[in-house]
């Protein structure tokens, strides 16, 4: 799977938990760029993202994630194992 394609899925899971069909996501956006981008919106995230691609993340990626490129990209990494 392509990045540009994992981006648009995990736009998809984005807008569904901030209810917000519009919104745009970029691999630079950081939780500060979202208003509700809160740690309990971000497990929740973290968890749709994992049940949509068929993977789980370790509790060291969880902290090593600083915005959304980190996540395509372990999604990415994990998905090609």
């Amino acid at each position: 799977m392509q990045n540009s394609e994992i981006l648009n899925e995990v736009q998809t899971i984005y807008r569904d938990v901030f209810e917000n069909p519009s919104l745009v996501i970029s691999y630079t956006m950081v939780p500060a760029d979202i208003h509700e981008w809160d740690s309990l919106t971000h497990v929740l995230l973290l968890s749709k993202i994992e049940k949509k691609f068929g993977i789980k993340f370790s509790l060291d990626d969880m902290l090593s994630f600083e915005n959304i490129g980190d996540i395509c990209n372990s999604v990415s990494r994990k998905t090609q194992q």
